[in-house]
């Protein structure tokens, strides 16, 4: 039965022509005579009634900048999809190569949890497969290795193999600064080889200008997915000039050239398309969970058991997933965890063989929720019983981003909640609402439960530049970003005084903390005058 795909990206052929857009325009083609029924939409028309509209359709995601952050988390709890990558907006910067070997800083990292939940995402190049997997840690990339032309392209391109060359090199001329048609300029006249400028706003009428010279030269700034520009060269068997950041040039075919690439490509092609059908064809995964709780230690053995056993009783622990990273604690640990993995499927363990600060080790864990919530376990704090289910509730209910509750404190090591008597609550915020303006004392605290996709337009916690308050950078930088905060008025768990999480005012924490008020110092309005004196000898 032939199914209904939607298919979605910034642009499509008719508004500009590039590289994705010419694969996406063949791709559409080749599933309309396949006999499905195409729905193309760029990513900024996209709204959620008209996704509700379609929601037994295939999605594929091409590009997606303009795609709104509703829409994404709508896709991730609703519908099935894949993304199509020809691009990089798993980094804020689109740019991996400006971070030492393509590994991009937690907090620079963007959709990871789209990424993460899409059926497959589709990568042209082993290079740039690698990429996104060493960034996402992720398991669902698939390598394509290639691109897509129309076999009249294809065979425009045979054709053209014939022309006789020019001893000159081509340089595409484009304003796209990635691109770096200046690079390829100053690469030719340093090397004295003569250049021309080439470009056209008709496709075909491109190719026949560049199969007209026998080099090309093309340098680009940013990793290319792929480099359709370069696989055309070598296709009308052209020598090519270029760098380590092409896709294609680590492609075991890019040996190849002319007819024996094309043909290549045409098998290529077929490969493509039957992979793509397959996922459209698939049957659906079972339900997965909802929550993810998220946790690290070292030295944990003598509160894990009491974690445990207060985590398992959650009133909807059967709706969560437990991720434990343990950084390579030397005592009893893993016998503990395994006691109880043997009874619960949902508990995922990752024992690491280095000791590292808890901030890597929670942005470890962030990278394998499945789920689009997310929760602390912190190994000394107890929660309530129904703590989860209530912020659950209410952040389904009220429509925010994140949820927090009111935490009462204990001085008595695994101590459970019931067993508490005159709880006392830690932070007091009874006598406010949340707002931005008071977050330099309203805070979510430890037991805070938010989306995922926070996570998706912010990045994961500082690791880099924050040691004391990443918590406090983390939510500042959501809500700086439009994100809604709301407390629950009710104590939802037990905070341990004196345990993990109790730190020393030391003159560095005091000062890391002051650089992020000063950072944030527009969300604070009025309170910043009430603070700032206060900051101030920090900094």
């Amino acid at each position: 039965m032939n199914k209904n795909v939607f298919y979605i990206s910034d642009f499509f052929l008719m508004h500009i022509v590039g590289g994705g857009e010419l694969n996406d325009e063949e791709l559409i083609k080749m599933l309309d005579e396949d006999g499905h029924d195409i729905i193309k939409c760029q990513s900024h028309l996209v709204n959620l009634e008209l996704l509700q509209e379609n929601k037994d359709s295939f999605f594929i995601i091409s590009n997606f900048c303009n795609l709104k952050r509703e829409c994404k988390q709508w896709l991730q709890e609703n519908a099935r999809y894949i993304i199509y990558e020809h691009d990089h907006k798993y980094v804020d910067t689109r740019n991996p190569a400006s971070f030492k070997n393509f590994k991009v800083p937690k907090k620079h990292i963007r959709n990871h949890s789209f990424y993460k939940n899409a059926i497959k995402v589709l990568t042209q190049s082993s290079f740039h497969a690698g990429i996104v997997k060493d960034n996402l840690d992720i398991d669902n990339v698939v390598n394509l290795s290639g691109n897509l032309w129309s076999m009249e392209t294809l065979s425009l391109i045979n054709a053209l193999t014939v022309n006789k060359k020019k001893n000159i090199c081509s340089v595409m001329k484009s304003n796209i600064i990635h691109k770096n048609t200046y690079g390829a300029s100053q690469y030719c006249q340093k090397n004295n080889i003569e250049y021309e400028m080439i470009q056209s706003e008709n496709y075909n009428d491109f190719l026949k200008k560049l199969s007209k010279n026998n080099k090309l030269v093309f340098i680009p700034r940013t990793p290319e997915t792929l480099s359709r520009l370069v696989v055309e060269a070598r296709m009308l068997g052209i020598n090519v000039i270029t760098n380590s950041l092409v896709g294609a040039s680590h492609e075991p075919w890019f040996s190849l050239k002319g007819p024996a690439l094309i043909d290549y490509m045409i098998n290529k092609r077929k490969e493509i398309f039957d992979t793509v059908i397959k996922l459209i064809e698939a049957k659906k995964e079972k339900q997965k969970k909802k929550i993810s709780i998220v946790t690290t230690y070292y030295e944990g053995e003598k509160f894990l058991r009491g974690f445990l056993e207060n985590i398992t009783e959650q009133t909807i622990f059967d709706q969560c997933e437990l991720i434990i990273i343990d950084s390579n604690s030397p005592g009893r640990e893993q016998e503990i965890v395994k006691e109880f993995t043997e009874k619960n499927d949902n508990i995922r363990y990752y024992r690491i063989d280095e000791k590292l600060p808890p901030t890597p080790c929670f942005n470890m864990a962030l990278q394998k929720v499945n789920t689009e919530y997310v929760t602390f376990g912190f190994i000394d704090d107890r929660k309530s019983k129904d703590c989860i289910e209530n912020l659950y509730n209410e952040l389904q209910s009220s429509k925010v981003d994140l949820v927090y509750g009111d935490v009462a404190q204990t001085i008595n090591e695994n101590e459970t909640f019931d067993e508490a008597k005159n709880k006392k609550v830690l932070f007091d915020h009874s006598t406010y609402e949340f707002s931005k303006q008071n977050m330099v004392k309203c805070l979510p605290g430890p037991m805070p439960l938010w989306k995922m996709q926070i996570h998706d337009e912010c990045g994961f916690f500082d690791e880099e530049d924050c040691n004391f308050a990443d918590d406090w950078d983390m939510w500042l930088r959501a809500v700086d970003s439009g994100f809604e905060f709301k407390k629950l008025n009710k104590i939802v768990g037990l905070y341990l005084t004196g345990g993990r999480s109790q730190k020393e005012n030391n003159i560095e924490q005091l000062k890391e903390e002051s650089r992020i008020f000063y950072k944030y110092k527009h969300l604070f309005g009025n309170n910043f005058k009430v603070y700032d004196p206060y900051f101030r000898q920090f900094t």
